[in-house]
Order: structure tokens, then sequence, then C-alpha cells
């Protein structure tokens, strides 16, 4: 065990909320490892190559560089740590989030990326299980713990220290002694749509009939992929990624209505104004007033949820 004593792992971002369903997340890369816990509901971790399917009890832990998205089959609340092992990732100690979404221009720097733990740790990533009856409850109870004692004072640094320990020790358990959680081959060409959609949707003059030759399928089928793997069209898929920008910056910049509906690929501001209206019942400066007016959250798409970013761990 002496390969293990330079363990400190550290959690500098943790997040706590609800998905709604049908909520899909953009394709994005980490700098740190994301331990994700599921308390209830179901969804899934996707990769290029498997889903990873989640539901009350599934703990997921999603290493660095690995592209990847989440969704939600039905309303899933999920516990979302972000672990560095040695307490050295630059990543967390230098940027809000410690992840790149593929719809920037950022590019991965290698060098702000943590380290794998030891090989006698044994774990190999994604690591994906689903908790026992009997475990679950400890388990959210070290969560809330973590959550509760952000490490202002040294006794709360120590409560919070060893709350991540007992989170942690679910995943170092011995391989198989916890219930194993289902998995499958991803469809590679949705994947790869999504990807393109998720780093294109700001351009107005995107057609998914290129996204479609561009990957030498038709535009039928990739409308059937989207439908059989998100439950919804590609061109539902993508007016959600561009309100879902659109609302981001009509709450955090002062752009102009036409500007914001260029910005989130609407060639068209009265045609983007009645779509937003449609959409959330309210018009967007309407929507902007009222997000003026709420105290500072974090928001996932309009979902208010709760977010710590701590000063160690």
């Amino acid at each position: 065990m002496a390969a293990l004593e330079p363990l400190r792992p550290q959690s500098l971002v943790c997040w706590h909320g609800e998905w709604p369903a049908g909520w899909v997340e953009k394709n994005r890369r980490l700098y740190d490892y994301e331990l994700v816990y599921v308390s209830s509901g179901k969804g899934r971790v996707a990769t290029g190559e498997r889903s990873y399917y989640c539901d009350a009890g599934s703990l997921v832990i999603i290493p660095p560089r690995l592209l990847h998205y989440s969704d939600a089959e039905s309303g899933m609340e999920r516990w979302c740590l972000h672990i560095d092992w040695f307490g050295k990732c630059l990543a967390q100690k230098t940027m809000e989030m410690p992840y790149v979404f593929t719809d920037t221009d950022e590019t991965f720097r290698e060098e702000l990326a943590a380290e794998p733990p030891p090989p006698e740790c044994a774990l190999e990533f994604p690591l994906h299980l689903r908790l026992g009856e009997e475990q679950r409850e400890p388990m959210l109870a070290a969560l809330r713990e973590l959550f509760m004692y952000p490490p202002e004072t040294l006794a709360a640094a120590a409560y919070r220290q060893s709350a991540l320990w007992r989170i942690l020790s679910f995943a170092l358990e011995t391989p198989g002694t916890l219930a194993p959680a289902l998995c499958d081959r991803m469809n590679t060409i949705f994947f790869q749509a999504k990807t393109l959609l998720d780093k294109e949707f700001h351009n107005p003059e995107l057609e998914l009939a290129r996204i479609a030759r561009s990957l030498r399928i038709t535009p039928n089928y990739l409308l059937k992929l989207f439908r059989r793997e998100i439950g919804m069209s590609a061109q539902g898929y993508l007016q959600n990624l561009r309100l879902t920008h659109a609302e981001k910056l009509l709450g955090s910049t002062r752009l102009s209505i036409a500007e914001i509906a260029l910005a989130s690929g609407f060639s068209d501001g009265n045609y983007f104004a009645r779509f937003f209206r449609l959409k959330h019942g309210v018009s967007p400066r309407q929507f902007r007033l009222s997000r003026q007016a709420e105290p500072e959250a974090l928001s996932h798409g309009g979902i208010t949820s709760s977010r710590r970013r701590s000063a160690g761990g």
C-alpha cells in the first residue's frame, strides 16, 4: 500500500441538481476525473464507443480527455464531484470549470490535466457501478456532508476530506463486490453527428443535409439516429442548442436581441423572437428582465442548481 501514500484526493468543484427528462448535454472533455452519482431518475453517460445507463444508485467516474456527454431519460437527480487524485491538477486551480465543450474554439491543454491514480488502485475508466440498497444512504450522507462543509476552517476541511474519502471508498471497492450497471455500444455515426452539431450550431447557414453528406448517410437516416438515441429529431436537438445558448446570452450579456439571435444561429431576429416566445411563453426581452431579477445561480438550460467551488478540499 506504500504506492498509495501520495494520494491526496481533492474536489474543488462540485455540483448538485436535477436534469429534466429530455435534457441532453453538449459533448465535452474533462481535465480531471468527474464522479457522478445518480440518486433518482434515469439517464446515461455516452462516449464515442459506449453508452453507460444510469438509474438510482449508479456511480460513474469519467476520466480526463474522454469526449462524452450525458442525457436524462426521466427527471434525474445528480451529484457531481470533480476529482484530482493528487491535489495537483492545474485546471482545478486555474479554471472556473475544468472541462472544454466542443462548441468552443478552446484547445485542450494537456499540461492542465490531472494525473491518473496509481495502478495499485486497479481502476479502469470509465468506471461504472450500481451501489446496493444498503450502500446508497451512506453514500448520500457523505455527499451531503461534503456539500455542507466548505473548507473555511481546519475542522471543516477535515470533515470534508473525510467525506470525500468515504465517497471514493465505494469506487475503490474490490472489483466484483458492487453490482455492475448496464452499458452497450454507442452508434459512432450518431456521436460524430452530435459532435458536429455541438460545434457548429452557432452558424445560421448550417444545414442538416450537409452534416448527413459529410457522414455519408441520408438526412432521413440522420433523423432516425437522433430519435433512437435521444428521443428527438436532429432539427429539434439543433434548435434546443440554439435556444439554450440564447438563454445564456440573454442572462449574461448586454447584446441586443438581434445580436443574440445571430450569435445563437438564428438568421432572422423576428423568427427567433416568435420561436422563443412559443417555447418559453415570454419574449426574449421579458426573459432577460426575469433573469436580471433572480438571485445569482448556476443555470443548466433553465435548471437552477447548486454548485460549490471551494478554496481547498
